[in-house]
């Protein structure tokens, strides 16, 4: 349906460059009417993105040998970033989908409601705050993202590590092979003790 189907892109996403916000919408000519109203809205919401990321964009956009490479070393550590987090959070007990792509994972702690409700805890607002006093991880609560606030919900953000550092690591190795057990802990331990805190936390309630 590719009259009426629109492509969004961002490089944060694209690139795995977390906190570098700039997105782009690709229309078809089928909904010209619908591009020029959304940049009317957008240009009365923002004004400009910052000068580095523009710069750092039109460098990426650009393509070549170099970004192919950064985009498969990148790539191999976000996915083995949250292939762990995944299977930490799932063995813990807590419901949450293995991510596809991005930096991101959405868990949600249902399953847990009566134990929580013991300790007053009934909103997922209540539990980011619990979480993040008790156990020092910071999410953000599912109620942000339109989830009703009893649902237990919440989105984490898997990027509390050194990129150039790991980045540089994963460029010794082989790009065609999985990253070794012990890459993460060296090179992303921080990512992996917020798991370990929050399933710790878990137990302890």
């Amino acid at each position: 349906y590719p009259e009426r189907t629109i492509i969004g892109n961002g490089i944060s996403k694209w690139a795995g460059a977390g906190g570098w916000r700039l997105g782009s919408f690709a229309f078809p000519k089928e909904l010209s009417w619908l591009r020029e109203t959304m940049s009317s809205v957008a240009s009365e919401t923002y004004t400009s993105v910052s000068a580095p990321i523009q710069y750092a964009a039109v460098r990426a956009y650009q393509g070549g040998q170099t970004i192919e490479r950064y985009l498969v070393h990148v790539r191999r550590i976000l996915k083995t970033m949250s292939d762990r987090c995944h299977r930490i959070l799932r063995d813990g007990g807590v419901r949450v989908v293995k991510p596809q792509g991005a930096y991101y994972m959405f868990p949600v702690f249902a399953g847990m409601k009566r134990e929580f409700a013991k300790r007053g805890i009934a909103t997922s607002e209540h539990l980011c705050d619990k979480l993040l006093d008790e156990a020092g991880v910071a999410m953000l609560p599912g109620n942000a993202f339109e989830r009703p606030p009893d649902e237990l919900s919440a989105r984490m953000s898997l990027v509390d590590f050194d990129g150039a550092s790991a980045l540089a690591k994963s460029e010794t190795l082989p790009p065609d092979q999985p990253l070794p057990p012990e890459f993460l802990k060296e090179n992303c331990a921080h990512v992996l003790e917020g798991m370990e805190q929050i399933v710790g936390w878990l137990g302890g309630h």
